[in-house]
Parts: structure tokens; sequence; C-alpha cells
């Protein structure tokens, strides 16, 4: 994930590691340009959502992801519920619980995301999927296909890519 997220800002990670001297990295990320312009009015700091609120099941097992990608969602004007594994979105979907979306985490402990998955769709055969991962690999790309109605979604992920990937669901 570290590697991902450095790559993802044009950075470099370079690591040293000696036997008995211990391991040193480092990482570089290019100078930032300059700030832009302040939005001169409320209107360009807090646009209209071009999409109806979605109700979110959130299932990340990392607190700062899920309460960071939680303020995003709320901040695009979603509803969330958001809960740290597998085995509680399952629980939420049993009792009744109907998203619009549900964004799920690849990596966590219990079933996981490719555990998950094949459950969920047991209880709710249509609800879109965007299935986040911070390594796009060849096993995500498998269980992501082998679903219906599921996109991959790379972390790290912000505000744009992640609106981009719900403005179709909220539009249906």
């Amino acid at each position: 994930m570290v590697y991902s997220t450095v790559k993802a800002h044009q950075g470099q990670m370079e690591i040293q590691s000696e036997p008995g001297h211990g391991t040193r990295v480092m990482i570089r990320f290019p100078v930032c340009e300059a700030v832009p312009r302040l939005p001169e009015s409320v209107a360009e700091i807090c646009p209209e959502p071009s999409t109806r609120g979605l109700r979110v099941l959130l299932v990340d097992d990392d607190e700062l992801i899920q309460r960071s990608t939680l303020a995003i969602l709320e901040a695009l004007g979603h509803r969330v519920t958001a809960v740290l594994n597998g085995e509680a979105a399952l629980a939420h979907l049993e009792a009744g619980y109907q998203p619009d979306v549900v964004i799920l985490d690849m990596n966590m402990p219990g079933l996981g995301g490719a555990g998950t998955l094949p459950r969920l769709r047991a209880l709710n055969p249509t609800v879109p999927v965007l299935l986040a991962t911070g390594r796009v690999d060849q096993f995500a790309t498998d269980v992501a296909a082998g679903h219906p109605f599921v996109t991959l979604l790379s972390k790290p992920f912000g505000k744009r890519e992640l609106q981009k990937q719900l403005e179709p669901i909220g539009r249906g």
C-alpha cells in the first residue's frame, strides 16, 4: 500500500537494508506546484452534487481509511453505514439493509473482500460493488470479473475518483 501511495503521487521509494545495521526507507515526492487560486464563491467550494444521495455500505477494516472515505461520501451527499469487516456487512444485509452501493475492501481479516463478495451476491444479486484494493493484481481482477456489477477501485483514491464511480449509480 505504501508503494501504491508513493507511486500515485509520482514519488520514489528506496529501501536499504543491512543485517545487523537495520533498514532505511527513503521516500521522495516531487515539489508541489503553486497553490491554485481560492474559490470566489461558496458555490465553487461546495458545488451541487450531480447525483441523488445514495445509501452506501462502506466495509473497511482500516479505521483511518474508513473515516476519510466516510467524510468524502458525506461531503458528496451520501448516507453511509460503515462496518469494519465482511461479516458485519453481511449481518446488516441479512437484517434487511438495502444499500444502493457497497464499497468493499479487498484485504481484511476474516472473510475479506473475496470471501464476502459471493455471500453478498447471494443476499443482493444486483447491488453495485466497488471493490477497493491497494494492489490491483490478477487475483483482484479475477474476483471482480467473477461477479456481476463489480468495479475495481484502486487505493488510494480521492474525492474525484469516488465521485466518478458513484455518479452513474446515482443517476440510475
